[in-house]
């Protein structure tokens, strides 16, 4: 895998969220559906966190693909989706264009299927000069294989494969400036860390404290508010 030539950060990346749309999420079963929806979610949201700009993208929508998932859509209205002809993003000029409207030159990609929608446009940009993240559980595939190969693929090409909980935490980079952030969309998105939060606010004498540095509100369990 490529070494990254700096950190990401607020200021130097781009999202690309390729083809989430509600038909492809019936049939890629690599990640547990549910799961799968808290990754992208939680992924996008990482993205309004920190006021990244967000490309997103479909193909073939009045297809069996489908419209982009809804979620993303209240996300973000103010983002106006891509239709294109093209399997790969990258080959299609109006995506591209707005990619290079952004003037950044790290593209953190997730899309459905991870082998199509988001490796073929990594591998692209990638000989163009841009630096590529392919975030994995963010994307999915018809089985497990499938994305065990795929992210061979992208390794030996230069992609950073990486996860959205490592993207969060990296974008992050320092808790006691962003731990809000980290402690509500993992709150949020994963069942594990809600667990520990909820317990956390249970029982610690500073629970206060951090429930209002993280800007949570009311008392466990920790409600889910989608921003």
């Amino acid at each position: 895998m490529a070494l990254p030539q700096s950190d990401l950060t607020p200021d130097n990346c781009v999202f690309l969220m390729i083809d989430h749309q509600a038909g492809l999420m019936q049939f890629l079963p690599s990640i547990d559906p549910l799961q799968l929806k808290n990754n992208i979610l939680g992924h996008a949201r990482t993205a309004k966190a920190f006021d990244i700009p967000v490309i997103m993208g479909t193909s073939w929508p009045k297809g069996p693909n489908g419209p982009t998932m809804p979620e993303l859509k209240a996300l973000f209205p103010q983002v106006e989706v891509i239709d294109r002809p093209f399997v790969n993003f990258w080959k299609d000029e109006t995506s591209r264009r707005a990619v290079e409207a952004t003037g950044r030159k790290k593209l953190v990609i997730s899309g459905l299927a991870t082998e199509v929608c988001a490796a073929f446009p990594a591998i692209s940009a990638l000989r163009d000069g841009y630096e590529t993240y392919v975030v994995m559980d963010a994307s999915a595939d018809f089985n497990p294989l499938i994305t065990d190969v795929t992210m061979q693929r992208l390794a030996s090409a230069g992609v950073i494969v990486t996860t959205w909980v490592a993207v969060l935490a990296e974008l992050a980079s320092n808790t006691e400036e962003n731990g809000q952030h980290i402690g509500r969309l993992l709150s949020d998105h994963m069942g594990q860390y809600y667990a520990a939060m909820n317990n956390f606010l249970g029982v610690a004498e500073n629970a206060d404290a951090v429930k209002e540095g993280v800007g949570l509100t009311g008392n466990p369990p920790i409600p889910a508010v989608l921003e």
